[in-house]
């Protein structure tokens, strides 16, 4: 999960550069290593604060600087294990606007368990669905749309001895 997270948050930063806005979903069986995934690809997004699961806060927000533009994204890291109505998607306000300040690199939304969300969030940029393997865990990555396609397409040229990419 590190080096795929690795791979993805450089992945994320070059589609970022031209994007306003970006949504990840990360979904799969419980313990399949969805949380760590998302740690690692903000840990090479630049987040040098602690990075802990939002199971029971939902949403946690980090803002990193585009090595290539120098511009700031917002990124909110968000676990949607837990809901239970529609009502508490709206609450959230995930649908807000990207940013539009001058130079801002706009938004990405990094959520786990997105299948919760039934929907409501769209289809993501990137999906992908994780699940337990021997010896370690089989990720399918799916690009829906112009930039996710050329994510998962980076993630496929990623060379890393433990990273072998299942893509539909």
């Amino acid at each position: 999960m590190a080096a795929l997270g690795h791979a993805l948050g450089l992945a994320l930063e070059s589609a970022l550069a031209g994007q306003p806005s970006l949504l990840l979903g990360l979904d799969g069986e419980l313990g399949a290593g969805k949380t760590t995934l998302a740690a690692a690809t903000l840990k090479a997004l630049g987040v040098h604060a602690r990075i802990t699961s939002p199971t029971y806060g939902l949403v946690h927000p980090y803002t990193v600087d585009l090595n290539d533009s120098g511009a700031a994204v917002d990124v909110l890291h968000v676990d949607l294990y837990r809901l239970q109505q529609a009502v508490e998607l709206d609450e959230l306000d995930l649908l807000a606007d990207a940013s539009t300040t001058p130079g801002a690199g706009g938004q990405l939304l990094l959520v786990e368990w997105l299948e919760n969300a039934r929907g409501r969030l769209g289809a993501p940029d990137v999906g992908l669905f994780l699940r337990h393997a021997e010896p370690g865990r089989l990720v399918t990555a799916r690009g829906n749309s112009r930039a996710g396609r050329q994510i998962v397409n980076l993630l496929r040229t990623a060379r890393h001895r433990e990273l072998i990419l299942n893509g539909e």
